[in-house]
């Protein structure tokens, strides 16, 4: 079997970023044009994985569900972006998790 490639749906800057290390780019600047992103590489064989913007993840969702349907070899994933709101981290639990007292 071949390689599977990665694909990126997202906004031009985030996707002229992950260009430099060899993912597929597929820009897009709404949840519409995501979506027929998402349609359009869901029909190359030679991609494995699409990690498609968080920004617009949850807009196309039932196109998301649709196209694994369709393709179940397909992953998609969100990818988290800088625009995302972040959620806050307990950094005392994450250091007694690390070392082995939480």
């Amino acid at each position: 079997m071949a390689a599977k490639k990665v694909a990126v749906v997202a906004d031009p800057y985030t996707v002229y970023a992950l260009r430099l290390l060899g993912v597929v780019g597929l820009p897009a600047s709404d949840p519409r044009e995501a979506a027929q992103r998402l349609r359009d590489v869901a029909v190359r064989e030679d991609i494995g994985l699409v990690l498609l913007s968080s920004e617009y993840y949850d807009d196309v969702e039932e196109e998301v569900r649709r196209v694994t349907q369709e393709r179940p070899d397909l992953i998609v994933a969100r990818l988290p972006t800088v625009r995302e709101p972040g959620q806050p981290m307990n950094v005392q639990k994450e250091l007694l998790k690390a070392l082995g007292m939480g």
